[in-house]
Order: structure tokens, then C-alpha cells, then sequence
């Protein structure tokens, strides 16, 4: 009879596996071939590209020195490739939730719920980070280490005593190198005692008598595990970033402290179950409303008829003392996951980089929705709200996959153009621009990047090339840009030493040409306040123009774009700056017979200049009369002009057309 009773049920958990491997390969299968590495991606692989495997021992020490196991893992079998680390990835995020339905299935005798919120779980919208692979190999390896603990746990505590013993310490052992790992998913780790009372009242036919004799000594080596943690974490090692933000504002003033404590935690509730939410019911960006409406038809169409099945012989009633319990849990995950944030007053928010912050509070909120959706709704009802809110989750993170391609675009370009206007640098060079037009990287993601690409057989923990973020960096190494001083940087285990006065300013706008800023051009529309008090250093002469050779982009940036029109933008200035005035014009012409245009009219400068320089004027009228130039644009492009070719009174066709633009 046992048997005849677990066949249906059997049917059913094949029927949700399919619906849960489904949900996770549309979410964040669509276009994984098509992501690079990101953010903090780059400096973990470059790490790996100057100083192998074993170097991650060093690397990770000053933050989670626990954590080099896995990257030197994942470096060793994945190496360089983008694809491999993604997939993996993709590969946990479905375990991850698996083992979450599997460890609230055998915590709780309501079938709907634990489906529901592994579902939610495994597209919660507020954590967006998920393209961000290497990184975050970390995050999802801790995550499957401690819910395989919890999993391991609860059929430990019913083996006898010789099975026992051995699943004990596979228990231990795992939640161990999870929560050591990384910090991220302590709030479960902390609601081991909830998950092992819920599990023994299910298992006893949800009966109240609960056997404490054997409950506390099963959980003391989990308590003298997290305690050692702890005790580790906060006495013998700590974080040099974050602060005890809470406990200097209790010593300072203990009512404003606890006040803003109580602010805090309110705030980040609503943030992780209600902000989170919202951003599924916004449009999705590039995508036409009908378009948009006929893909989230197409994903409710399959998740509501799959789902529905995963239920179609469930005869189990809904009891109001789970739904307690289910809560109870669900808001235990959330303040216990808080803690870290909470103790630190670290953002948590939707918003990138710290929507990353959100995914330590995703296993609380996905069981508190799932569990306000089933009282909430009627059994139909329920299954097509559930259904709902998953397939906007999944078209929400189609739509932030497409996001991080875009992104991967805009860095083929923007390293392809730094490549063909600058292909040597000097050693010791630093790259030096503000208002960055990658929205998932910072300039210390970006100096590996520059090093793999002028130095890409060089081997060690010292960095030839330095990128700064004026933003960040101008109010230290700049304050007084007529004064050059040493720059003695340190990132993690990576170092470089140079000095202010081997700065080259870039500047660069979303489809435009990459600008070189020096004295010269300091006018150009748009250009920051800081780099333009930075051009009095910034030197092109750091730019090699005598040996022919060409640097070539780190491969996970992507093969060499199409040659529009900043390819000969690009080496028409890099011409002029090497004084090969015909090379230039062969360029420029190139642009004209190709019927090339540039996005923005000031790009236009030194393609105009290369045709003035060879006195074809009839071909600078061509490419004047062919794009739209505002008035604004006029006044930069007559300075430059004028700045690179003076007017010359013998020169009668260069000085009617000075006149014709209002030049003169």
C-alpha cells in the first residue's frame, strides 16, 4: 500500500524537477553564450592568468581566506573560458533550490508550499548579480554546502547510531566549509534548530512531544561549530572593509543606535519582499509591449500547466498551524540573515552592486510569498498566481541577462577602440577617466583587463597598468594635478607603483569614439571636470608609436568588431599623432567611400582635420554636409581645427572654408 501511495507521488516531484530545470535553464540559460566575465570577475581570472591556482590562497586572505579552495578548483578545470564558469553556475543555481524544496518537504507535510518556494527562491528578482559567474561561484557553492548539511541533518537524526555517526560529520563537515567559505547564508546556518523541529514534528505525525534529551546533543557540535565560527569571525579575524557600524552607534548614543537599527531592519524587510517584487512588473527595456506580453504567455502557459500537474493527485489539506510555522520560519530566515548587514549597516538594496546583499535574505522571502500566496488564494487561484509572479520573475531575468550582453558589448568596443588608438603603452602608464560607461564594473575590474591587454605574458603580482576612476581616485592622487606624485596602489595581493605624471586621460560616451585628453581637446562636449583638470599631466607620449605592434584585447572580451567608423577614427588620430599625414587621409577616405557616420558630430575633429591636412576640402564639405552638427558641437570642432591647422592667408581654399563654418 506504501508503495501504491508513493507512485503518484513519485510522478508528481518528476513532473516539478522538470518544471524547476525548466524555470532555471529560460531564466538564465538564454544567452549564456553570449556573457563575459564582470565586475570582480576580471581581477579573480587575471589572478589566475599572472599567478595560477595556488596564488589564491594569497589572494583571498584579507577578505574570506577560506574561500581559495574553490577558485583554485574552479581556475584549475575552467581556466580562462567564460563559458564553463557560467554554466556551472547555472548548474547550483538549480541545486540550490532542489535541495531547498527537499529540505522544506521534509520539514512540513503541506506539498504546495516547498514547490512554490523553491520556485521563488530560484528566480528571486532582487538579486540581479547572477551573470557575474566567477565571483559568485563562491556565494552559490557556500549556499549548496550548507542546504546539503541541513538536507544530510535531517535524515541523520533518524539513522541508528552507526549511520548516524558518519552522516554527523558529512553534516558538519559540509555547513562548516559552507558557512567558512563565505558568510553569506549564515541566517540558515543559525535556523538549523527550526529546520530540525519541523522536521521531527512532521516525522512524529505532527505530534508536539519533542524528545529535547536528543534534540540538544544532536545540535551541540552544530552550535560549537557556528560558535567557533564567530568566535574566529569576529575576535581573530574581521573584515578590513566593514565596520561595527551598530555597536559604535550604541556606544555613541544608545536610543539614536537602536532607533536606526529599528530603521534599518524595517527598511530592508520591505526591501527583500516588496522592492524586489516590484521590479518584476515593470516593462521589460528593447522589448515591444506585444512582444513582451506573448513571452510571458508563453512562460505562464508552461509553468501553470506543469505546476498544476505537480499537484494533480496532492489530496494533503492546508493547516493553519503550518502556515504559522511556515511563517515563523520564513521571517527566523530573514532577521537571522540580516544580522550581518544589520551589525554593519551595510546597504541592502535592488539596486546595483548591493542588490547582491538581497540574495542572503532570498530563502526567507521565498517562503514567506509562497506561504501569503496560499492563504491569500483559493487552490486555482493560488497555482495561477504562483505561476504569475514566476514567469515575471523569468522574464525579468531574461530581460537582465540581455543587460549584462549589452554590457559585454559596450566592453568588446570599448577595449577594441583603447586597442587600435593606443596599441603600446609605456610600463607603468595609468589610464585615468570618470563617468565610466560600464555599469558592471569598477576601476579596479578594469586594471586587470588593461594589463591582460598590454601585457599579456607577463607573469607575477605586479601590474605594469593602472586604471583609476577619477570619481574615486581625483581627491587623493590629484589634488594638485601640476604637481606629480608617486602612486604606490595595492589591491587584494596585486601591486603597482608609478607616478601621477604617466597619466593618459580617456574619455568615452556610449557609441562614441574613444577620446585621448590631453591639452588639446579639453573642450570636447561633455567632458568631466576631471579630466579636465587632469589634462595638464595626461600624456599621449606614453603612447608607443614606433614599434608596429598591436595589443589585442584579453579573449573573453571578444573577437575584433565589424570596422566602423571609430576603427578610422582611431587610427586616423593615432596617425596624426605619429605625423603620417597620408595615412591619415587614407583612413578618413575610407570612412567616406564605406558612407560611415559617427553618433556624436565632435568625432568628427580629426577625421575633418586628416582632409584638411591634404588640402581635400571637397571631402570635409562631404562629411560636414553628411551628418547633423549642433551649434554647440561647432564651437569644439573650429578650436581643434584651428589648434592642429592655424589659418594660413597663402592657404585661399583652407581660409574660405574657416569662413564658411564661422571658424574665423
Amino acid at each position: 500500500m506504501d508503495h501504491l501511495k508513493k507512485k503518484p507521488e513519485l510522478k508528481n516531484n518528476i513532473v516539478f524537477i522538470g518544471l524547476l530545470t525548466i524555470v532555471v535553464s529560460i531564466s538564465y540559460g538564454i544567452g549564456i553564450s553570449r556573457l563575459s566575465f564582470y565586475g570582480d570577475d576580471w581581477i579573480y581570472i587575471y589572478n589566475y592568468h599572472i599567478a595560477g591556482s595556488e596564488s589564491f590562497t594569497l589572494f583571498t586572505q584579507t577578505d574570506r581566506p577560506f574561500s581559495a579552495w574553490i577558485y583554485i578548483l574552479t581556475s584549475s578545470l575552467f581556466r580562462e573560458s567564460p563559458i564553463y564558469y557560467h554554466i556551472y553556475l547555472l548548474v547550483f543555481r538549480w541545486l540550490s533550490a532542489f535541495l531547498f524544496w527537499r529540505i522544506l518537504s521534509d520539514s512540513f507535510e503541506n506539498k504546495k508550499i516547498p514547490l512554490t518556494a523553491a520556485l521563488l527562491f530560484s528566480t528571486y528578482p532582487g538579486f540581479q548579480q547572477q551573470p557575474i559567474s566567477v565571483e559568485f561561484v563562491m556565494h552559490f557553492t557556500s549556499l549548496v554546502l550548507v542546504e546539503f548539511s541541513l538536507r544530510i541533518m535531517q535524515k541523520a537524526f533518524f539513522q541508528s547510531r552507526g549511520k548516524l555517526f558518519l552522516l554527523l560529520i558529512l553534516s558538519i563537515a559540509s555547513a562548516g566549509l559552507g558557512i567558512f567559505t563565505c558568510e553569506y547564508f549564515l541566517g540558515l546556518e543559525l535556523a538549523r534548530p527550526l529546520f530540525l523541529i519541523f522536521t521531527i514534528k512532521k516525522h512524529n505525525d505532527g505530534q508536539n512531544q519533542l524528545s529535547w534529551k536528543r534534540i540538544i546533543p544532536f545540535l551541540i557540535p552544530y552550535i560549537l561549530m557556528a560558535g567557533f565560527y564567530f568566535i574566529w569571525r569576529i575576535f581573530i579575524f574581521s573584515f578590513t572593509t566593514y565596520e561595527p557600524k551598530l555597536v559604535n552607534a550604541l556606544k555613541d548614543d544608545p536610543f539614536t543606535g537602536i532607533k536606526l537599527l529599528f530603521t534599518k531592519i524595517v527598511q530592508d524587510l520591505i526591501t527583500v519582499l516588496f522592492r524586489a517584487y516590484r521590479l518584476i512588473f515593470s516593462r521589460p527595456a528593447n522589448i515591444s509591449r506585444i512582444a513582451g506580453i506573448s513571452i510571458f504567455a508563453i512562460i505562464f502557459c508552461i509553468i501553470f500547466t506543469l505546476y498544476y500537474l505537480s499537484f494533480r493527485n496532492d489530496k494533503s489539506s492546508t493547516k493553519n498551524k503550518e502556515h504559522i510555522g511556515m511563517l515563523i520560519l520564513g521571517f527566523a530566515l530573514l532577521f537571522l540573515s540580516g544580522i550581518p548587514y544589520w551589525g554593519t549597516f551595510l546597504d541592502v538594496s535592488t539596486d546595483f552592486p548591493w542588490d547582491r546583499s538581497t540574495l542572503s535574505f532570498s530563502p526567507g522571502a521565498a517562503i514567506v510569498i509562497a506561504v501569503l500566496l496560499e492563504i491569500a488564494f483559493t487552490p486555482l487561484f493560488f497555482y495561477a498566481a504562483a505561476a504569475t509572479v514566476t514567469a515575471l520573475s523569468v522574464l525579468f531575468h531574461i530581460q537582465n541577462t540581455q543587460i549584462y550582453i549589452y554590457e559585454a558589448e559596450k566592453m568588446n568596443d570599448y577595449f577594441w577602440q583603447l586597442a587600435w588608438r593606443a596599441p603600446e603603452l609605456e610600463p607603468g602608464t595609468i589610464l585615468a577617466s570618470e563617468n565610466i560607461p560600464l555599469d558592471r564594473t569598477s576601476d579596479s575590474d578594469l586594471s586587470p583587463v588593461v594589463n591582460w591587454q598590454y601585457a599579456p605574458e607577463k607573469r607575477g603580482l605586479w601590474y605594469d597598468y593602472k586604471y583609476f576612476d577619477l570619481d574615486l581616485r581625483e581627491g587623493f592622487y590629484y589634488i594638485d594635478p601640476s604637481t606629480p606624485i608617486p602612486v604606490d596602489h595595492t589591491y587584494r595581493s596585486h601591486m603597482f607603483r608609478s607616478s601621477t605624471d604617466k597619466t593618459l586621460g580617456i574619455f568615452y560616451k556610449k557609441g562614441g569614439c574613444l577620446q585621448i585628453i590631453d591639452g588639446s581637446n579639453t573642450d570636447y562636449p561633455g567632458l568631466p571636470d576631471s579630466l579636465i583638470r587632469i589634462a595638464r599631466l595626461s600624456d599621449p607620449g606614453l603612447i608607443n608609436i614606433q614599434t608596429g605592434s598591436q595589443a589585442v584585447p584579453p579573449l573573453p572580451i571578444g573577437k575584433e568588431p565589424e570596422h566602423g567608423y571609430c576603427y578610422y577614427f582611431q587610427k586616423a588620430a593615432l596617425a596624426q599623432q605619429s605625423g603620417k599625414t597620408d595615412e591619415a587621409y587614407n583612413y578618413a577616405l575610407n570612412i567616406i567611400q564605406n558612407d560611415l557616420h559617427p553618433l556624436y558630430a565632435p568625432d568628427l575633429a580629426p577625421v575633418i582635420r586628416a582632409f584638411l591636412e591634404s588640402g581635400d576640402i571637397e571631402n570635409a564639405e562631404t562629411m560636414l554636409a553628411n551628418n547633423q552638427i549642433g551649434s554647440e558641437d561647432w564651437g569644439y570642432l573650429c578650436t581643434f581645427w584651428l589648434n592642429s591647422i592655424p589659418a594660413d592667408p597663402n592657404n585661399y581654399d583652407l581660409m574660405d572654408f574657416y569662413k564658411s563654418h564661422d571658424c574665423l
